[in-house]
């Protein structure tokens, strides 16, 4: 008995060994993939290859620029060649993913900010009506790209999780099996549709339907996040102003569509200034939408860079009364008051 139960107590530890092992070892081979194989972080990492070049060429070339900070709405919508040559606006399009979350997306941006600089925070409302962390798909870019520092939080980096996000999700997996199997592209976009600026130009085409509604409330971690956006731009003498970012919306949809973009920009408009656009965040036009309704045409991103540089130029600002009274001005619900 004794010699037996030896033998037992000598094994478990073995044996819980070996099963680590294949643990680790497979966590290692779903890392190697995400931060190599894995088609969606591979387009994120030809974008911030392609922007990071414009970057250093408006750099070298002028004083100021104006950075764009948000997800795929920002990335498809803000042709930087465009308010270039059109508007004499050097313009540095770094919107990625809004998977990615609002965090790493900001930090993203900021660490291309520099002093005397515009930033033009174009993140999502989806992204400041929730719950504010680190995602799984901006630890994956962050440690692709080799910046860990985008993961920080606020200040320090959760390792355990940030590794524990380079596994592909089972999701994740099951879909891409499936495309393979069908003989379908890994992912809907491709790096030929990238141009210099790092503006993404989707030649995708699929029905888009009419948004009706829209958040129209910040989370209390979406507005503290903006205060403190708005004070480290302020530490720094950099401009900064939120952006609504431009979705479609049929003629029946657009005053419920337009009510919730006001509700919503009224709340922003205490935490950070915010561009006047007339539009309200809405297009009733089909044409210019591609494949959802918030990442334009060609002809789309040009209307959009296009008032986006009428907006700039001038410094033209929403102020709480202004937004105040158009929202007096168009019917809402009760829960969606200002006040």
């Amino acid at each position: 008995m004794p010699l037996s139960t030896s033998l037992f107590s000598i094994g478990v530890p073995w044996k819980a060994a070996r099963l680590l092992g294949v643990a680790v070892a497979t966590w290692a081979v779903g890392a190697l993939y995400t931060v190599r194989a894995n088609p969606e972080i591979a387009f994120f990492r030809r974008c911030a290859a392609v922007k990071q070049l414009w970057a250093q060429k408006l750099d070298l070339e002028y004083t100021n620029k104006v950075v764009f900070c948000g997800g795929s709405s920002c990335t498809t919508s803000v042709d930087g060649e465009r308010m270039l040559s059109q508007h004499r606006l050097p313009a540095l399009n770094l919107g990625l993913g809004a998977g990615m979350g609002a965090k790493v997306l900001t930090h993203y941006a900021q660490d291309s900010v520099r002093t005397g600089d515009t930033l033009v925070v174009a993140l999502e409302p989806d992204l400041l009506a929730g719950p504010l962390r680190i995602e799984s798909l901006g630890a994956q870019f962050g440690l692709s790209i080799g910046e860990p520092s985008l993961l920080r939080d606020p200040n320090r980096v959760d390792w355990l999780s940030a590794l524990l996000d380079l596994r592909p999700g089972g999701y994740h997996t099951f879909t891409l099996v499936t495309k393979v199997v069908l003989r379908r592209p890994l992912y809907p976009y491709f790096a030929a549709e990238l141009h210099p600026s790092g503006w993404h130009e989707v030649g995708a085409r699929r029905a888009v339907k009419s948004v009706k509604e829209a958040p129209t409330k910040l989370s209390k971690e979406g507005r503290s996040w903006l205060v403190a956006l708005h004070d480290w731009c302020d530490q720094r003498n950099v401009r900064v102003a939120y952006a609504l970012p431009w979705g479609y919306s049929s003629p029946e949809d657009l005053k419920r569509f337009q009510g919730c973009n006001l509700r919503f920009l009224y709340e922003v408009a205490a935490t950070m200034p915010v561009l006047k656009d007339p539009n309200l965040g809405a297009d009733t036009n089909l044409e210019h939408f591609a494949d959802t309704p918030f990442h334009p045409t060609a002809q789309g991103a040009a209307l959009r860079t296009d008032e986006l540089a009428r907006e700039i130029k001038p410094w033209t600002i929403w102020t709480r009364d202004e937004l105040d009274e158009r929202l007096k001005a168009i019917p809402l619900d009760p829960s969606q008051s200002p006040r």
